[in-house]
């Protein structure tokens, strides 16, 4: 005879997630910017988000730029959001250097006018090969004009000089002077935590 089958349910504990509003910091003009899910607001609070700075503007040059924001409060349906930082992506990075015969990278922190520390990555595409000599100017000669553009700005009217592109526009003026650059790209915007 064949033996009788037995079916067991088991209960599973089942929370309800809940929808929730991202929305951006001032800088932004506190825009709603998309939505996630938790199933307790306390977990939500640290939660980093990367979105499309597409999203936030519609310029064409701004469409490949990663923005990272982090959750720092949560307000009945919206979450609260601070600014991390502004990257590019490793393809971008790629497809631009490939019409670069010399590539400069660059890392180093500015302080703004409001005592906030940012790591500026800026990456410099030069046509023809040059001599390490110059490459070294070229260096010394961003970190002097970014430390001092950056001494007279607040945090969040640098984060918007960057997003706009006038610190690389007029970076690549002054770099005229020493060596004339093909291009001057903004690789990271990152502010530094205490």
């Amino acid at each position: 005879m064949a033996k009788k089958l037995i079916n067991k349910k088991s209960r599973v504990s089942v929370t309800k997630k809940r929808w929730y509003a991202l929305k951006a910091p001032k800088v932004f003009d506190n825009q709603l910017f998309g939505e996630t899910t938790a199933a307790d607001p306390k977990l939500l609070v640290g939660r980093g988000v990367k979105v499309s700075l597409n999203t936030f503007m519609k310029m064409k040059r701004s469409g490949n730029m990663e923005l990272k924001f982090k959750v720092i409060e949560v307000k009945g349906n919206d979450c609260l959001t601070e600014f991390e930082g502004m990257f590019m992506p490793v393809p971008l990075v790629k497809r631009i250097v490939k019409r670069a015969k010399r590539r400069i990278d660059d890392s180093f922190v500015v302080v703004t006018k409001d005592d906030v520390k940012v790591r500026l990555k800026p990456l410099l595409l030069i046509k023809k090969t040059v001599q390490r000599g110059v490459l070294t100017d070229l260096k010394r000669k961003t970190q002097d004009y970014c430390l001092n553009y950056a001494k007279e700005l607040t945090y969040n009217e640098l984060i918007n000089k960057v997003i706009i592109g006038e610190i690389m526009k007029n970076l690549k003026f002054e770099l005229k002077n020493v060596y004339p650059v093909m291009s001057v790209e903004m690789r990271a915007f990152v502010k530094v935590k205490k």
